[in-house]
């Protein structure tokens, strides 16, 4: 009973353990690297970073780039939650791991961080393999970006893995004293952290000087998405860049971080055209019904 019992706290332990570390392009054994949420303001000095408990691999899978009706949210005060409003069905709601945001967010949403017009974030997710191993395909990234279309060589994408030194930092920093808890799955950077803690050293506004385009931008304004993946082992060869319909957002309100793609509305005129249509086949009914 005593062995189970050592067991039993061996595996609580280690999958506590998981949920804290944000996995990233290292952790690509058996599955990728986590989707991750970063938020900045120069002015304040101060960076907050989160696990959004969702692998690469499981939104890349459960989300098509060109799927609409989806809505996922992330409340990222104190507990947190994730709520799935697609009407599409995603299933996410189901494997999101659970994770205790524990007030760090809070904390690094001062007043003056919540007023500064600086205020940026972005979403990462990681899955590579050294340059001597990429096969097609086998590094794989989702970044956001304010830029309307995006373009990368395969060196550039092998190099997007540099960041893995900002989540390294991240997560040695999760249980930092200076901010009062042992929190997992987020954390925020001060002045008596690690320099790569604070994401402008750490992760940056070009994949730590990895690609040409920019990952961050207003946190007043919604994010492109994309997926970038390596076509080749042939550094100078252009990699893939799929663009998603959706963007990312973020309610400075609610301190709610969404991902959305809300099916289109139709135009006036569209409503115009269909009530015309179907006035039009009303009128050769009636005179089908009369002849």
């Amino acid at each position: 009973m005593k062995l189970k019992f050592i067991a039993l706290a061996a595996m609580m332990a280690a999958s506590g353990a998981a949920n804290a570390a944000i996995a990233d392009s290292n952790d690509n054994t058996a599955t990728s690297g986590d989707l991750f949420g970063s938020f900045y303001s120069a002015a304040s000095s101060a960076s907050f970073t989160v696990d959004l408990g969702l692998r690469l691999d499981q939104f890349y899978a459960a989300v098509a780039p060109s799927a609409l009706g989806i809505k996922l949210v992330w409340d990222l005060d104190g507990a947190g939650s994730f709520t799935d409003l697609s009407t599409t069905l995603t299933g996410l709601a189901a494997q999101v791991q659970a994770i205790n945001y524990g007030g760090i967010f809070n904390m690094f949403e001062t007043p003056a961080v919540a007023s500064a017009s600086d205020l940026v974030f972005d979403v990462k997710a990681m899955d590579g393999f050294p340059l001597s191993f990429a096969g097609a395909g086998a590094n794989r990234y989702l970044s956001t970006s304010s830029a309307a279309s995006l373009t990368a060589s395969n060196g550039q994408v092998f190099a997007m893995d540099n960041v893995d030194a900002y989540t390294t930092a991240a997560n040695a920093d999760a249980t930092n004293s200076t901010h009062g808890s042992a929190a997992a799955g987020a954390n925020m950077y001060d002045a008596g952290d690690a320099t790569n803690v604070s994401f402008q050293n750490g992760s940056g506004d070009n994949w730590k000087g990895a690609v040409s385009f920019t990952s961050p931008g207003s946190a007043s304004n919604p994010l492109n998405f994309f997926y970038l993946s390596n076509t080749s082992s042939t550094a100078a060869n252009a990699a893939t860049v799929t663009k998603y319909a959706g963007s990312w957002s973020f309610d400075t309100l609610q301190n709610q971080l969404i991902y959305s793609s809300a099916a289109p509305v139709p135009e006036p005129e569209t409503y115009a055209l269909l009530l015309a249509g179907l006035g039009l086949m009303g009128t050769i009914a009636r005179r089908r019904r009369q002849a």
